[in-house]
């Protein structure tokens, strides 16, 4: 007989986190059905949850919030993931309001501050963007997506200098964000210095090829 190793057989719960942590959520999803059936139902529920948002599912996904979150109303990791689906369903009232219950039981939380600050931006509240993401970078001055949520706030409400401030920030604290290199070639466009803005362009291609493509069809359709 082969020597037994000592470890431990994963539970159907601990495979399923697994799944959905390498990507397989479909996989993910069969599992934590599984783990539901054999009785491990809160944990194995939000994993669902998890599971039908990653596969676009969003109202299986809220439906299963929905019931955790009658079972226990303050529970922020619930409230905040069914704000995400909300937000992703493009309900962004509903996301707001799950924000800001989130905040009301942990102000301090930059994951969620960002988040709001996010949504805010998508409905063209940019003052109020810009206010979220000011508070996620007083509490946490190295979360480059503070300030590039600032700076792209900034950026819509034309205030180009500031905006540039805050880009900088969030570039020195991810040298490999594209995006925040995206806005800053567009406030240095809109600002006139088109060379910094080449310049900023041409790094966030090189750092996502989705952007090259998109600029290629661009010049494609728009010659010239």
């Amino acid at each position: 007989m082969a020597k037994p190793s000592g470890k431990k057989k994963p539970t159907k719960l601990e495979s399923a986190w697994d799944s959905f942590y390498m990507g397989n959520h479909d996989e993910a999803l069969h599992l934590f059905n599984e783990a539901i059936r054999k009785g491990k139902k809160e944990e194995a529920l939000y994993g669902r949850a998890c599971a039908l948002f990653r596969i676009a599912d969003y109202e299986g996904a809220i439906n299963d919030l929905n019931g955790l979150i009658r079972s226990s109303p303050d529970n922020i990791t619930y409230l905040h993931t069914r704000a995400l689906v909300n937000g992703a369903n493009e309900d962004y009232e509903k996301a707001i309001r799950d924000l800001h219950k989130v905040l009301k039981h942990a102000p301090d939380d930059s994951e969620a501050l960002c988040d709001l600050g996010g949504v805010y931006l998508v409905t063209a509240e940019y003052q109020s963007a810009r206010d979220f993401f000011e508070k996620a970078a007083d509490h946490d001055k190295t979360c480059a997506c503070a300030w590039y949520g600032k700076g792209v706030a900034s950026l819509y409400l034309k205030e180009y200098k500031k905006a540039t401030e805050y880009l900088n920030i969030a570039v020195k604290l991810d040298k490999k964000h594209a995006a925040a290199y995206m806005a800053r070639a567009e406030a240095a466009f809109s600002s006139n210095q088109k060379k910094a803005a080449a310049k900023d362009l041409k790094k966030a291609m090189s750092l996502d090829k989705d952007l090259r493509t998109l600029l290629d069809e661009h010049l494609k359709d728009h010659p010239g």
